[in-house]
């Protein structure tokens, strides 16, 4: 039977051995009623993940400071909390007899979050939080260790959305799939909105922050410092010029690289009666590992990923699979 080189596909998780341990995460918001005067309510939620195998600190000792800037100035720092613990998600490769050489996947994750009262203003705000660190040995930006990350959102002000509110959009958990190394693949990450605006999708910079403290506060100032990222690779070319993303949909597709790891940053911009009112973001560690796979052995059927179906199949892309 003939055996293709294959490429494990690793959405927001890590290398076992890598001893830093954040492997994504995403800043979101929710409106949910009128304040006191001119305000509104809104409940803040980040969704950080983690690599079940770091060495590094544990999501439950986790401080998260949210800092919230009106303009590039600190407004507000809000402390999240963390809500409902943290689970586990581990994919069984075992289950797949024809796979060789798979390693374990697994990542943690955990929401933080807390509901807090801003003015309704003209310029919004820009939600940030600060801290250490991303995995180590990221591919598309040299190999960097101890790189810190800054995950962000923005919430719009009456200049650009004069009637009505806003909630953020939120991405899609299809946090796994397996491609074939050099061959085409297809990833979804789309998003649904809560006010049903339309979404358009792309590649952009990801945010860095000073090593430092996992639980550093946050600066006085907004920062946005975009990863150095090395050639060929960039913020909207993350894993090179052979994966595009469909500006429609969210899909990412293409030519699988090299068996690596790569942080990988994805903007949506929310437009209402045709103009755009917010942006939107979510950055993740895609891991690329070589693995056996004998053709032949495919399975047909859906199994199962812990508490969420897989499906796996065999398309003009290449064969892949998504846990729901």
């Amino acid at each position: 039977m003939r055996k293709l080189l294959l490429v494990l596909v690793i959405v927001l998780t890590g290398l076992p051995a890598m001893a830093r341990h954040i492997a994504g995460g995403e800043m979101y918001y929710e409106w949910l009623s009128p304040g006191v005067g001119n305000t509104s309510m809104y409940r803040i939620t980040l969704r950080l993940f983690r690599d079940c195998q770091s060495s590094g600190p544990v999501l439950e000792n986790e401080v998260v400071t949210a800092g919230i800037y009106e303009g590039t100035n600190l407004r507000i720092s809000l402390t999240l909390r963390l809500d409902g613990g943290v689970r586990s998600m581990q994919l069984n490769t075992g289950t797949f007899p024809c796979l060789t050489g798979a390693p374990t996947v697994c990542y943690e994750v955990a929401l933080y979050t807390n509901v807090v009262e801003l003015p309704n203003n003209e310029v919004g705000y820009t939600i940030s939080r600060n801290g250490c660190c991303r995995v180590d040995g990221i591919t598309n930006i040299g190999g960097a260790r101890s790189v810190g990350s800054n995950y962000v959102t923005k919430i719009p002000g009456f200049g650009s959305l004069a009637i009505g509110h806003n909630s953020s959009p939120q991405f899609l958990l299809k946090d796994t799939a397996l491609v074939c190394t050099r061959k085409n693949f297809v990833l979804d990450f789309g998003a649904t909105d809560p006010d049903s605006d339309s979404l358009t999708y792309a590649f952009c910079d990801a945010y860095g922050a000073n090593s430092g403290s996992n639980n550093a506060q946050p600066s006085n100032n907004l920062i946005l410092s975009p990863l150095n990222y090395s050639n060929p690779f960039s913020g909207m070319s993350p894993l090179g010029v052979g994966v595009t993303i469909n500006q429609a949909t969210g899909i990412i597709s293409g030519v699988a690289p090299d068996a690596g790891h790569y942080v990988v940053n994805v903007c949506i911009v929310e437009w209402r009666g045709g103009k755009p009112i917010s942006e939107h973001r979510k950055d993740f560690i895609l891991q690329v590992q070589d693995c056996d796979l004998i053709e032949a052995d495919l399975p047909e059927k859906i199994i199962q990923c812990d508490t969420s179906a897989v499906f796996f199949f065999k398309s003009i892309h290449g064969f892949w699979y998504y846990c729901l």
